[in-house]
């Protein structure tokens, strides 16, 4: 903007202004008096001048004490950026019905209303005084609809008086997607958001606003809708497997929520295909969330009608009020769910070996031995003679069964515990197989001795000092190079997990070694005497990987939260090392995806191994994945080469649609698709978006309030304008004159000296 300047007189003498004025009144006033006697026989009309003059010059000289200064403070104005967004999700699309006071208007054209509409729009006068960019926010995405900046010399156009976009997005990001909208955050930003506060995407709003308390950028949150719910019965969530073997049981939890009057008939069903699987019939209470146990056989399911693999079922989850009643209901677009399960031909498969019964080894093995997607092999050694033992009878007792593993844990032992050709073995197991090893050091210091063995090229570390370690407390931190490793995010903010880990229970012992130059450092044990030793190092061999654990006490971290984080950890590192599963083989090709089961809207990984004929890796291939929906080219994806497994790459699907998908695989440009498809479902879970009616209160004022910012109910959007006046950064730059002792005070007593002179000459007065 433009500078403004202000000029101020002041006086800073060691007299206060009123007392020098009036001394150098009644001097002037007697000088004046004096050369009135000798001018009044001078019959020249200007003969009084010279007295004035003298007078004036008296005046002048004596108010020099008050010590007069010129102040001239100069001021520059940068303003503030405001990022407004505007939720463009499906809740937005909802009448609200306050008691005695219906609402016909959608929260969507409210929130227009409230930034496009009346005498002075909010949006008009918010980029009067900031720069001003609206985005909206359509589930994960952001779209950029207006922005004024630079007092209108950048500026998309006119501001809109409507918005020609429906709210249609079927999940609601408070976190991923403001981050985006605002960018890096710096001083003089904030972001003014008009929702009504339905999270229901990955990450958390409440980390990403705490994350901005340091960067002063508060967050405005308008918000729309009641907060008292209308009467109705909507489905949250329904918990299921993602995959069952036939003779197991399905058992999970449905959550629903609800608002109806009391005591009305309502009944919840499983079906599929028009076969009830199970159902329940109870009474609506109006209190809220109610969870409810359901469990059916999984050979009861009927098998699918032309449906492309048939090892995928989908089931349905139904809820409703009974009877006349039914009307009530506030929608019923939230009422039923649809659920995919697979029918499991395989586990993965898990050994592990260790020296004895560590707390670290035994928790890790109870969190595989109850996840459905592992099955574990666990062995500890009984320290028998010769090659009897408990480890080498648990080794499997051929190369092709230990190639049926994804992945081998070996804990501190020797290597002497295991048959040679077990040893031999294991370096195909990961070079060829692909498969995925864990070392687990310990305070005995056995599993030094591999880095003598047949296979010591798979480990990742050389061992410095004694066996003793580092002892205790150390402090666990993650490297830079680990930010790009899923696998150790305890969080489901990113910017919040490196600051998580220090903060975890201190390990008090780990060994003490250095990474192989081959090998990445991803995190580091820090002792209060500034020493560090690697915590967890990785390597890539061959067609597999190897991480070296240099701590087992990472059981410490169950203290007062249990799993929560040990759990994580270990299913993820296993996920990550294993060898990658592939739903569909052939001799040369293997597709498969991330996960089994997927909802509308989510994005999956698809993962493929490529092989020549002779059965060895591909390392140097460039393959591309075709996706196909409903029997049409959907996409072409170009894939990249996993960092981790060595002919094995990876691509990343667009948001997928509900609906059949297929995935074919060509090794490159030019190359024909392959015959081998996967088929895949990605089931409609339902409208997130509806299973919550009412504004969520809590979430935008936590928001608000760990950013220093408000919350604000959209009557009270009015006030943004001052509220965002703070954000206007100002410079103050002030000049100083000091009149009494400069040459302009001076000045003007000689000039008034001079021209008196010179008029009593000219006036015949000397």
């Amino acid at each position: 903007m433009t500078p403004t300047t202000e000029t101020t007189l002041r006086f800073t003498g060691d007299w206060s202004v009123l007392p020098v004025v009036a001394v150098a009144s009644v001097l002037a006033g007697l000088m004046f008096l004096l050369y009135r006697r000798e001018s009044r026989f001078n019959s020249n009309p200007l003969a009084w001048v010279p007295a004035v003059l003298r007078s004036l010059a008296v005046f002048v000289i004596v108010m020099a004490l008050s010590g007069p200064v010129i102040r001239h403070e100069t001021t520059l104005r940068q303003l503030g950026r405001v990022v407004v967004a505007l939720d463009a999700s499906a809740s937005m699309k909802l009448t609200d019905d306050p008691v005695g006071k219906p609402v016909t208007t959608t929260r969507w054209q409210r929130a227009q209303d409230l930034l496009f509409k009346g005498n002075e729009p909010l949006l008009r006068k918010i980029s009067e005084g900031s720069d001003v960019e609206l985005v909206a926010l359509r589930g994960t995405t952001v779209q950029r609809l207006w922005w004024r900046r630079q007092e209108g010399k950048d500026t998309s156009g006119e501001m809109p008086s409507r918005l020609d976009l429906l709210p249609d997005a079927v999940t609601t990001d408070l976190d991923q997607t403001l981050r985006e909208a605002l960018g890096p955050a710096t001083s003089g930003s904030a972001l003014v958001v008009l929702t009504d506060g339905q999270h229901n995407a990955p990450g958390s709003p409440e980390e990403f606003s705490t994350s901005l308390k340091d960067s002063a950028g508060p967050i405005f949150a308008v918000g729309l809708g009641a907060e008292v719910p209308p009467p109705d019965l909507s489905i949250v969530d329904v918990s299921a497997p993602e995959a069952v073997f036939t003779a197991e049981r399905v058992e999970g939890v449905i959550s629903i929520r609800d608002s109806m009057p009391a005591d009305l008939p309502g009944s919840l069903r499983i079906e599929s295909q028009g076969k009830s699987l199970w159902s329940q019939a109870f009474a609506t209470d109006g209190k809220g969330e109610r969870r409810f146990n359901y469990s059916f056989l999984m050979k009861d399911m009927p098998a699918p009608a032309g449906q492309a693999d048939k090892n995928l079922r989908l089931f349905n989850v139904v809820i409703g009020v009974n009877g006349e009643r039914a009307s009530l209901e506030k929608t019923r677009a939230n009422n039923s769910r649809e659920v995919a399960l697979h029918l499991l031909q395989k586990k993965r498969k898990l050994l592990m070996l260790d020296g004895r019964a560590r707390w670290e080894t035994r928790y890790a093995h109870n969190h595989f031995e109850r996840d459905e997607r592992w099955s574990v092999v666990t062995a500890f050694d009984d320290y028998g003679s010769g090659v009897g033992n408990s480890l080498a009878n648990a080794f499997p007792k051929t190369k092709d069964e230990l190639f049926t593993y994804d992945l081998v844990v070996i804990g501190d032992f020797e290597p002497s515990r295991l048959k040679p050709e077990s040893i031999e073995w294991l370096d195909e197991f990961v070079e060829k197989r692909g498969g995925g090893l864990v070392l687990i050091d310990g305070e005995r210091g056995h599993l030094r001795s591999w880095s003598k063995s047949k296979v010591a090229g798979l480990i990742p570390v050389q061992w410095t000092g004694d066996a003793k370690g580092l002892q205790g407390p150390l402090t666990w931190h993650l490297t830079a190079q680990a930010s790009r490793t899923p696998a150790l995010r305890l969080t489901d903010s990113a910017s919040a997990n490196a600051s998580l880990w220090p903060t975890l229970p201190a390990s008090m012992w780990s060994a003490t070694a250095k990474a192989l130059p081959a090998a990445e450092t991803l995190g580091t044990l820090d002792s209060p005497t500034k020493q560090s030793t690697p915590a967890f190092v990785f390597r890539s061999v061959g067609a597999g990987a190897v991480l070296y654990v240099a701590s087992d006490e990472l059981w410490r971290w169950r203290y007062q939260v249990a799993d929560l984080y040990h759990q994580r950890l270990w299913v993820q590192l296993a996920a990550w090392i294993a060898a990658p599963p592939f739903q569909a083989e052939s001799k040369e090709i293997a597709i498969g995806t991330d996960r089994l089961r997927y909802a509308a809207s989510e994005q999956g990984e698809i993962r493929v191994r490529l092989r020549n004929a002779n059965g060895e890796i591909v390392a140097d291939a460039h393959p591309r994945a075709f996706l196909i929906h409903e029997g049409v080219d959907a996409a072409t994806l170009e894939m990249e080469a996993d960092p981790t497994h060595a002919g094995v790459y990876r691509a990343l699907t667009p948001p997928l649609k509900a609906g059949e998908w297929q995935i074919a695989v060509s090794e490159g440009p030019g190359f024909k698709r392959s015959d081998l498809r996967l088929s895949l479902r990605v089931a409609d879970t339902g409208n997130q978006e509806l299973s919550a009616l009412t504004m969520n209160r809590p979430l935008l004022e936590a928001m608000a309030r760990n950013t220093n910012g408000r919350f604000l109910r959209e009557e009270q959007a009015g006030e943004l304008p001052g509220l965002l006046q703070m954000l206007d950064r100002k410079q103050t730059i002030t000049r100083e004159t000091i009149l009494w002792s400069s040459w302009w005070w001076l000045g003007a007593v000689i000039m008034l000296l001079t021209v008196e002179w010179l008029m009593r000459k000219r006036l015949r007065m000397v």
